[in-house]
């Protein structure tokens, strides 16, 4: 937002008491023929509701100032001003992926019908995430394996869940184990873009105007594609001369073939005639968390445990909020402090230090493991 002195400046916002003694006085100066300016007379009244629509007014026209610029536009003015840029906000999107049936033996075929329900364990919050099969799938007779195309019920990067948490399934299905693999997904979820990330993407619209292809241009291209955080460029030769390297984040980490290809048919018409431009994903790096917390000795404090295990994972989320390729140790600290402000104390037993990976490298959740122990 414009600072509020800059603001004050440019149209400055009067104070109605001392505007109302203004404008009494000056009317009084006029010889104006009502002489009852006190509080409760009818021509009061009326001057006090004018002047408050003249300030509103003033209040309006601040705000029209202030959002127009990209700088300071508040989130739906931004998607608005982004328009002139020939720019739109990424939309939330559906997970989609592939979910793996599995059985011991078979001496019949088995259909799986479309919309059949899938989902994960209920968890500490009493949540549930669900997906549907699209479309009628047969296991045929003597098969033991099958996998099913599955989308999630809702828009969001928190249905890219990871291997083995989808495990149930609403209707029953006569098989051994229902589960999602690794690179079980096909089509990355994603939430609604965060107006800050978007703002970003909109003042760097002038990449565009490059004669030849920069790095910047690259970026804003790449990060146009929905289902990509970040984009990563290394254009300082990194596989010889003439060579340019594109790394996508996704909004699970690593970026699935498709989406990489997206982000190929976004560049192509940019790329520049000498470049070797390569386009290739993250890397996620599993990390494993021990800590242990010291509680009150109280019954109320019996789910501590489990309290800061899902605040932790939580922490571990991809989102643009956090250095994906940075965990420190002072960051998981306040991440179990905040989930549980009574414990008396944190040892973070794992990982020893702070971890600083390369910029390619995407931290997320490995085990999460918490002890508790009961203190006086």
């Amino acid at each position: 937002m414009i600072d509020k002195n800059s603001l004050d400046k440019i149209l400055p916002l009067p104070d109605i008491d001392r505007l109302k003694d203004e404008k009494v006085k000056e009317l009084k100066e006029a010889g104006f023929v009502i002489t009852n300016f006190k509080t409760g007379g009818i021509f009061y009244t009326l001057l006090m509701v004018s002047l408050k629509a003249y300030i509103e007014l003033i209040t309006l026209l601040r705000s029209v100032i202030n959002n127009g610029f990209v700088t300071h536009a508040d989130e739906d003015w931004i998607e608005v001003k982004a328009l002139d840029y020939g720019m739109q906000r990424k939309l939330a999107k559906k997970t989609e992926g592939l979910i793996t049936l599995e059985r011991a033996f078979g001496k019949s075929s088995l259909k799986i019908p479309k919309n059949t329900v899938f989902k994960t364990a209920i968890d500490i919050n009493n949540e549930e995430l669900r997906y549907f099969s699209v479309k009628d799938v047969v296991l045929p007779e003597e098969v033991l394996k099958i996998e099913v195309p599955i989308i999630a019920e809702k828009e969001g990067s928190r249905y890219n869940v990871p291997a083995g948490l989808i495990s149930k399934s609403l209707t029953y299905i006569n098989v051994d184990t229902i589960q999602n693999q690794e690179n079980w997904i096909t089509v990355e979820g994603s939430d609604l873009e965060d107006v800050e990330a978007f703002r970003l993407r909109v003042k760097n619209a002038w990449e565009e105007q490059a004669t030849l292809t920069t790095a910047g241009k690259y970026k804003k291209a790449a990060e146009a594609v929905q289902g990509v955080l970040f984009a990563s460029i290394n254009d300082q030769h990194p596989r010889g001369q003439g060579t340019v390297d594109i790394i996508i984040t996704s909004t699970k980490g690593d970026a699935t073939q498709q989406l990489l290809d997206d982000v190929k048919m976004a560049i192509t018409p940019i790329i520049g005639a000498y470049d070797d431009v390569l386009v290739k994903s993250s890397v996620n790096v599993q990390q494993d968390i021990h800590v242990k917390i010291f509680v009150p000795e109280s019954p109320k404090y019996d789910g501590a445990g489990d309290k800061v295990q899902v605040a932790l994972l939580t922490f571990l989320q991809i989102s643009s909020n956090r250095k994906l390729n940075e965990l420190n140790l002072s960051d998981i600290i306040f991440t179990v402090k905040d989930a549980e402000p009574a414990i008396r104390n944190i040892k973070v037993l794992s990982p020893a230090a702070d971890v600083l990976l390369a910029n390619e490298k995407v931290i997320i959740a490995g085990a999460i493991t918490v002890d508790v122990e009961r203190v006086i």
